[in-house]
């Protein structure tokens, strides 16, 4: 096997040394996890999305530490007000732990009471040996880990001593606004926690955890679609997505009234078991199923942020997850190609979303065309990236240890007709991290659009994820730290911290 954790499934040409083709491999892979104990204008606007089971935000423990007198009011507003904006429930102590028998009480108090998160605010430099006695407490909950926020509230405080693993270290008082994307990482765990997907496939029944993320995967067997497929009918809700699947095409190359009737059947079928099992996405072993193949129905769906995995790549489904939760957008799941002449980097594939700068965001440019591998026609869509917008490279791989890939590159150039890997849509891009985009490795990595490289890399060093380097060469080789910026416009290339 190569360094990646194959466990869970990658349905890929992954350069591994087990001997088997990539459609061999998907079908062992399947047989692995089935015994696991728009707009009028775009897809997707008819019907209401399929209600997840409810989901409860992050408990946060807050912690002043250092001396009473201390000014802390700018951190303290901060903090409440990022709480309240993210629907946390926040207990901060109104009294600072001064005292070092104040700080081993509070510190058995975590044990016991297992916060989702910690956020430590470190009045002056007095109050760092109180904050360490808490870290050291918080670094022994493992099982779950009790990530921490350290916000110091005085300018004096160099971060740079606390930047490891299992903190996310601010700076005051120019980083002060990213508090509220600390907040944000603590409560992605939480909700992925109590995430459910659904895993579309030849085995019966079954039920397990993905280790690290907390996701439970729910396998339910491909002839339970088939029989929704095949009972839904062709009626005014039918024609009403169909139109809307051709109402915001610029070009429909091959498509028959046929193909799309299915691909509205594939939609509605997936529409009610997701919602049967208030599942919060899917993926599925799609290859060689005719005209069951769900590429319409996962596009929409994933341009609503319900995650949809072709290929029953469970990988690539905890990564659009964790895209979801951590920058709200969708991501583009797809096959990669390198182009060595010109050192660029192809991602294609059939389940593009248009929403991909966000559900409320603007639609891309598309057309529907014919499924590119076999011959009965049914429909797909090819997706039109816009040049020169900023884009990150994200695979998440669930495993004992957890592993993240990330990449930060630009849209080069989005192909009318694929050059590579035969898919609708193909994207070509420019790793702005890597010196050679030969050092990106992994199949069905998943293109996020946006500057979030450093977002993840933030994620994974929060949580402990081994981060795999191939190649990349951090801020010091690139350019200079690029000032704050809000929230999901962070420099994606700059900084690994």
């Amino acid at each position: 096997m190569d360094k990646h954790d194959h466990a869970f499934g990658c349905g890929c040409d992954c350069g591994c040394d087990c001997g088997c083709d990539r459609r061999d491999f998907l079908a062992a892979m399947s047989a692995t996890l089935g015994g696991l104990a728009f707009t009028a204008a775009a897809p997707g606007a008819a019907g209401a999305a399929p209600p997840p089971a409810a989901k409860q935000n992050a408990t946060v423990r807050g912690v002043l530490v250092g001396p009473a007198d201390a000014d802390a009011d700018a951190c303290v507003a901060a903090l409440r007000q990022s709480a309240e904006k993210l629907g946390l429930k926040l207990n901060l102590d109104p009294k600072p732990v001064a005292e070092a028998d104040q700080a081993e009480a509070l510190a058995a108090q975590l044990e016991a009471d297992r916060p989702d998160g910690l956020v430590l605010v470190a009045l002056d430099k007095a109050g760092l040996p109180r904050a360490d006695v808490l870290l050291a407490a918080a670094e022994k909950l493992r099982g779950p880990m009790v990530p921490v926020v350290l916000l110091p509230a005085d300018p004096e405080i160099a971060p740079d001593a606390y930047r490891r693993p299992g903190l996310y270290t601010l700076r005051a008082p120019e980083e002060l606004a990213d508090v509220e994307f600390g907040l944000r990482m603590i409560n992605v765990r939480k909700l992925l926690n109590q995430c459910t997907v659904l895993g579309f496939d030849n085995r019966p029944p079954s039920e397990a955890t993905l280790p690290f993320f907390g996701i439970k995967l729910r396998m339910v067997p491909f002839d339970r679609y088939a029989k929704e497929f095949a009972a839904v009918p062709i009626d005014d809700a039918a024609r009403e997505l169909i139109d809307q699947f051709t109402a915001g095409a610029t070009e429909q190359r091959g498509i028959t009234e046929e193909s799309l009737e299915n691909a509205a059947r594939a939609h509605f079928a997936l529409r009610k078991i997701l919602a049967e099992e208030r599942a919060d996405g899917m993926t599925m072993n799609c290859l060689r199923r005719g005209w069951l193949k769900p590429c319409m129905s996962f596009a929409t769906h994933n341009s609503e942020l319900i995650p949809a995995a072709c290929e029953m790549d469970v990988p690539a489904l905890c990564t659009m997850l964790v895209g979801r939760f951590l920058i709200g957008r969708p991501g583009f799941m797809h096959n990669m190609a390198v182009e060595t002449e010109r050192n660029q980097y192809y991602a294609s594939h059939c389940t593009c979303p248009t929403k991909i700068y966000g559900p409320e965001g603007d639609d891309l440019p598309y057309l529907l065309r014919r499924f590119a591998h076999t011959n009965e026609g049914s429909c797909a869509i090819q997706v039109f990236w816009k040049e020169g917008d900023p884009a990150t490279l994200v695979r998440a791989y669930p495993g004992n240890p957890a592993r993240m890939d990330v990449y930060a590159a630009k849209v080069f150039a989005s192909h009318p007709m694929p050059p590579v890997g035969g898919c609708t849509t193909n994207v070509e891009v420019e790793l702005t991290d890597r010196a050679d985009a030969m050092m990106a490795v992994g199949h069905h990595n998943v293109l996020f659009c946006g500057d979030y490289a450093r977002r993840f890399r933030q994620f994974a060093q929060f949580y402990r994820l081994e981060l795999l380097p191939t190649g990349y060469r951090g801020a010091s080789a690139l350019r200079s730290r690029v000032g704050n910026q809000p929230q999901g416009a962070s420099p994606g290339s700059l900084e690994t911290t």
